[in-house]
C-alpha cells in the first residue's frame, strides 16, 4: 500500500496523508458495487430522480465546504469553487427531470409483428477523474450514468484526494440500503487491474491524451466500452469584422479561466492582421485585470515555465507576463505570447496554464488552416459579426467537437460535450452523454403461430 500527501498550492504546506487502496480493497469494492447495481437497476426512473434531486440538495448544503476543499488542494478560487457545486447541482436536476424522456423505448419498423429498441443500464462503470474541475468532471458524469441505472467506482487524482473523499461520503449518506458511488482512491497499476475486471462494463477517463491512450489501450484490450475527455489547444479565430473589444474579453476569459487549467480553455487565437494591434491592445487590458489563483502545484509551474521558453525558441515574443514569481507558492502571471511567423510544432503543444498564444493571418482561410494544424480537437470559435459566415466557416471547417460563434465553449448538462482527433472520443451531457453507458437493446415480437 503507497501513501501520498496533498498539498496548498498557494503555500506548499503538507495538508493531508492518505493511503492508496490495495487491490483486495478495491476488488471488494467491485463485488459491492455490483451487488448495489443490481438493486439500483430496478429501481424506477421516478425513485432514481427523487435520488438525483436529493444529491443536488446534498452538494449545495456542502457548498462551502467542497469550495474550501478546491481552493486548498487545487488553488481554485472560492467564489469559482462555489459555482462548480451549483453547476452539479443544476445537472444532477436536469437529468432528474429529463433521463426517463431520453431514454424511453422507442418503436421501430422491422421484420417481426413488432419491435422496439430499449435502453438498459450496463452496470459498474469505472470513472477516472482529473484535479482540475474536481467535482464537475464527476458529476457531469455521474449524474446522467446513474440515472441510466449504472453505478460508479471512482479513481480521482491524487492531487484532489479531499475532494474525492468528501464526494465519497455525499454519496455514502445519499442512500440507506445501496451505495451509489464509491471512491476508490488507487495507483496506476491498480486502476488497470478494475479496468480488466470482469465485473467492469465500463470505463470514462478525463486527462491527458497520453493518459487516454494508455487507458484506451487496457480498456480495448478487455473489450470494455469507454468514453475519452483528452487534451485541448482550442483555437479562437477574430476575422476582420469582429467587435474586437468583446471578442477580447471573450478570449481573455476562456483562456484564464481556473487559472488557464482546463482542457477546453482557449489557448490558441488566430487573429486577421488588419485587427491585430487593436486585439492584442485589449486583450492585455482584459487579462490584466482578471483575478488569478496558483497553479495547482509547484511542478506544474515547473512546467510552464519550460513550456514559455520553448514557445520563445520557436519564434512566440512575450508581450507580457512570462515570469514565475520567487516563493513557495505555484504561482504564474497571465502571458501573452506573440507569433509574427507561423510555427507547426507550436500547435502540437497545449499549455495548460495562464499562457494566450496568438497567431497572424493574412484572411479567413489561412485563419482555419492555423487553427486545425493542431492534432488536438476539443473546442473552438470564430468572432465576426457576419452571423451566418461564422457560423458555416466553423460548422463546416473548423475540426473540433464544440464550436461557437462570438462566444466561447461552455460545457451546459443540455448539450453534448466532447472532442476528435487526440482531444478523445464519446460525448458527455445532453441526450448523446446519457446514451454513452447503455445497452442499445433491440426486441422483436414475432407473430403468434
Amino acid at each position: 500500500m503507497s501513501s501520498f500527501s496533498t498539498v496548498n498550492p498557494a503555500t506548499g504546506e503538507q495538508l493531508k496523508k492518505f493511503e492508496h487502496a490495495t487491490w483486495d480493497q478495491a476488488e471488494r469494492m467491485i463485488l459491492d458495487a455490483k451487488n448495489d447495481f443490481e438493486k439500483w437497476r430496478k429501481v424506477s426512473f421516478s425513485e432514481r430522480s427523487k435520488v438525483l434531486n436529493n444529491l443536488a440538495a446534498s452538494l449545495r448544503k456542502h457548498s462551502d465546504d467542497l469550495a474550501l476543499q478546491m481552493h486548498l488542494e487545487m488553488g481554485k478560487l472560492i467564489p469559482e469553487g462555489k459555482a462548480e457545486v451549483e453547476k452539479c447541482a443544476v445537472t444532477c436536476e436536469y437529468y432528474a427531470k429529463e433521463a426517463a424522456t431520453m431514454l424511453q423505448n422507442q418503436k421501430t419498423a422491422s421484420p417481426y409483428q413488432s419491435a422496439e429498441v430499449s435502453f438498459l443500464p450496463l452496470g459498474v462503470v469505472f470513472s477516472i477523474m482529473p484535479w482540475n474541475f474536481p467535482l464537475w468532471q464527476v458529476i457531469r458524469f455521474a449524474a446522467p450514468a446513474l440515472m441510466a441505472g449504472n453505478v460508479i467506482i471512482l479513481k480521482h487524482a491524487d492531487l484532489t484526494a479531499g475532494v474525492s473523499e468528501k464526494i465519497g461520503q455525499i454519496f455514502k449518506d445519499l442512500t440507506s440500503n445501496m451505495v451509489l458511488l464509491r471512491n476508490c482512491q488507487v495507483d496506476h497499476e491498480v486502476a488497470e487491474k478494475i479496468i480488466g475486471h470482469n465485473m467492469v462494463r465500463g470505463v470514462t477517463f478525463t486527462g491527458s491524451t497520453a493518459g487516454g491512450r494508455s487507458v484506451a489501450q487496457t480498456a480495448a484490450k478487455n473489450l470494455k466500452k469507454i468514453v475519452l475527455e483528452l487534451g485541448g489547444s482550442d483555437a479562437y479565430i477574430v476575422l476582420e469584422d469582429a467587435d474586437v473589444i468583446p471578442a477580447a474579453k471573450a478570449c481573455a476569459k476562456t483562456r484564464l479561466q481556473n487559472c488557464g487549467q482546463s482542457c477546453v480553455a482557449g489557448k490558441r487565437f488566430v487573429v486577421v492582421e488588419k485587427v491585430l494591434q487593436e486585439f492584442l491592445n485589449a486583450m492585455e487590458h482584459e487579462m490584466k485585470v482578471l483575478p488569478l489563483a496558483p497553479l495547482a502545484s509547484k511542478r506544474f509551474q515547473d512546467t510552464i515555465i519550460t513550456q514559455v521558453e520553448k514557445l520563445k525558441s520557436w519564434g512566440g515574443k512575450v508581450l507580457f507576463g512570462g515570469t514565475a514569481p520567487q516563493g513557495a507558492g505555484a504561482f504564474y502571471p497571465a502571458t501573452l505570447v506573440l507569433f509574427d511567423k507561423n510555427n507547426p510544432e507550436v500547435h502540437h503543444e497545449e499549455v495548460f496554464g495562464p499562457v494566450a498564444m496568438v497567431f497572424v493571418a493574412k484572411d479567413a482561410t489561412e485563419a482555419m488552416e492555423i487553427a486545425n494544424s493542431s492534432p488536438y480537437g476539443l473546442g473552438g470559435g470564430i468572432f465576426t459579426r457576419d452571423l451566418a459566415k461564422g457560423k458555416e466557416l466553423i460548422e463546416k471547417e473548423m475540426e473540433a467537437g464544440f464550436v461557437v460563434v462570438n462566444d466561447f465553449v461552455k460545457s451546459d448538462p443540455r448539450i453534448p460535450f466532447g472532442g476528435v482527433k487526440e482531444s478523445g472520443y464519446g460525448r458527455e451531457l445532453g441526450h448523446f452523454g446519457i446514451m454513452e453507458f447503455v445497452n442499445v437493446k433491440t426486441v422483436g415480437v414475432g407473430a403468434v403461430q
